[in-house]
């Protein structure tokens, strides 16, 4: 099941354009999770791009977690709003929602490209300030993510998220409930937390 809704939204806050803001909604069913809907703002006069995934039907706060060891594991779904957090322990990386955090599905190996592009970026600066330890530290984590990709190393991936709306999907995916400890550590993006007792975090 699947439904595409377009909704004009008026005027581009970037560009100044007249009427030139749409939203596109796009709605569809991912197995053993539910309903989701994957939202993307377009300015059609600047090319302005803002992308959230939300989840249609109420979920607890969880961490999901699984261990890539052969490249039929990088096929695992990953479903990521904008206050989710993303963990990729053997090398690392952690990628935390800020105020300009967008929301994506995708699989992991698609997770993957997005940290090896960065990386790219980041090592050009380091080598334009002539920073070769941390060059060589980029370096060694291309080249493991590379044989992640290849199945030749492990990799433990972790989506955590403290509105339950981001998840990975698939066979040897464990899932548990977010412990309050963790749920204070967490970085929840654009969004706050409303507690009645102690206001808004």
């Amino acid at each position: 099941m699947s439904e595409i809704h377009e909704i004009r939204l008026g005027d581009c806050p970037i560009c100044g354009g007249k009427n030139t803001l749409k939203a596109l909604n796009h709605i569809h069913e991912i197995p053993y999770f539910g309903k989701v809907m994957e939202s993307t703002i377009i300015c059609e006069e600047c090319g302005y791009r803002n992308a959230d995934v939300m989840l249609l039907e109420e979920k607890e706060p969880r961490v999901y977690v699984v261990k890539v060891e052969e490249e039929k594991d990088l096929f695992t779904r990953v479903v990521r709003s904008k206050s989710g957090t993303i963990e990729l322990e053997e090398i690392g990386i952690k990628i935390e929602p800020g105020p300009a955090s967008q929301g994506f599905v995708s699989n992991v190996e698609g997770v993957l490209e997005r940290a090896r592009e960065t990386l790219l970026m980041a090592k050009r600066f380091k080598q334009q300030e002539n920073d070769e330890e941390s060059v060589r530290k980029i370096e060694e984590i291309l080249s493991y993510i590379a044989e992640v990709k290849e199945g030749k190393k492990p990799l433990t991936v972790k989506i955590m998220d403290p509105f339950g709306n981001s998840a990975l999907i698939g066979e040897k995916v464990k899932s548990r409930l977010l412990t309050k400890e963790e749920l204070e550590k967490l970085s929840t993006g654009p969004y706050i937390i409303y507690d009645p007792e102690k206001g808004a975090r």
